[in-house]
C-alpha cells in the first residue's frame, strides 16, 4: 500500500526522531535550570564545552581535577533524575 512505501517509513522514523531529540532537549533544558549554579556549570563545562577535568577544576575552584570530576559525576546524576522526573 502506498502509506507503507520505504520512503514514507523512513520520513516517519526521521519525524520521530526529531521529535523524540526535541523532547529530550526541552527536559534537559528544563533539568538544567533546575539545578544548582555550580551543578549547572560543572555539566555545561564538561558536556557541552568537552572541558577538561584540570580546566573545570580551576573554573569552579575545586582543589584537584579529581574533585572537579565528582562534582560532575554528582551534577549529571542529579540532572539524570530531574529529567527522569520531567517525563
Amino acid at each position: 500500500s502506498r502509506s507503507r512505501s520505504p520512503r514514507r517509513l523512513a520520513v516517519a522514523r526521521v519525524s520521530r526522531d526529531e521529535a523524540i531529540g526535541q523532547e529530550t532537549t526541552e527536559r534537559y533544558e528544563a533539568a538544567l535550570a533546575e539545578l544548582r549554579d555550580e551543578e549547572r556549570e560543572a555539566i555545561v563545562a564538561r558536556i557541552e564545552l568537552q572541558c577538561s577535568y584540570d580546566e573545570m577544576a580551576v573554573m569552579l575552584g575545586k582543589p584537584s581535577p579529581s574533585a572537579a570530576r565528582v562534582a560532575v559525576r554528582r551534577a549529571v546524576m542529579r540532572l539524570a533524575l530531574k529529567m527522569n522526573d520531567a517525563r
